[in-house]
C-alpha cells in the first residue's frame, strides 16, 4: 500500500467513526429507541506525513436525514445518545481534498440499546484502523 492510500484509508476510517457520533447526536431521540457511542479520534496526522490535527468532514445520512460534522481532529471525542437505525457514513479529508472510500461505513443496523465506543488507530505498520467495542 503506498503512502497516499494509506493516508486516504487513516483519514476514511477516522472520519467515518467521528462522523458517526456526531451526526447522531444532532438528532432528536426518545431514550427507549436509542444507543450510545462515544467516538475518539486517536490518529495523529504526523505519523502518515500530514497535519498533527489530520481534520476530516463526517456526512451521515440515515436514509432520510443528512447530518454534517465538521472539522472533526486528533484527540477530540464525542459522546452521544443516537436513535436506534440503519447509517452510512462517509468521510471527506480536508487536506487531500477528496472523499475516503476506505472509510464509508454502511449500511450498518445499530440496535435500540447497544454501547459502542468506536476508535481510530494506527496499527503497528501504519495501517489505519478502526476498533469498535462494545460495552
Amino acid at each position: 500500500m503506498n503512502i497516499t492510500s494509506m493516508r486516504k484509508w487513516i483519514l476514511a476510517s477516522l472520519a467515518s467513526v467521528m462522523l458517526f457520533a456526531l451526526v447522531f447526536a444532532a438528532m432528536p431521540v426518545k431514550a427507549a429507541d436509542t444507543f450510545d457511542v462515544t467516538v475518539v479520534h486517536g490518529i495523529n496526522g504526523r505519523s502518515l506525513g500530514l497535519s498533527k490535527e489530520l481534520p476530516v468532514n463526517i456526512t451521515i445520512t440515515d436514509g432520510s436525514a443528512v447530518y454534517y460534522i465538521n472539522d472533526f481532529t486528533f484527540k477530540e471525542r464525542f459522546s452521544a445518545s443516537l436513535p436506534a437505525g440503519e447509517y452510512t457514513i462517509t468521510v471527506f479529508s480536508q487536506e487531500l481534498g477528496v472523499n475516503i472510500p476506505s472509510m464509508t461505513l454502511g449500511p450498518v443496523e445499530i440496535p435500540a440499546g447497544a454501547n459502542l465506543l468506536i476508535r481510530a488507530n494506527l496499527a503497528a505498520n501504519k495501517t489505519p484502523m478502526l476498533m469498535v467495542k462494545a460495552k
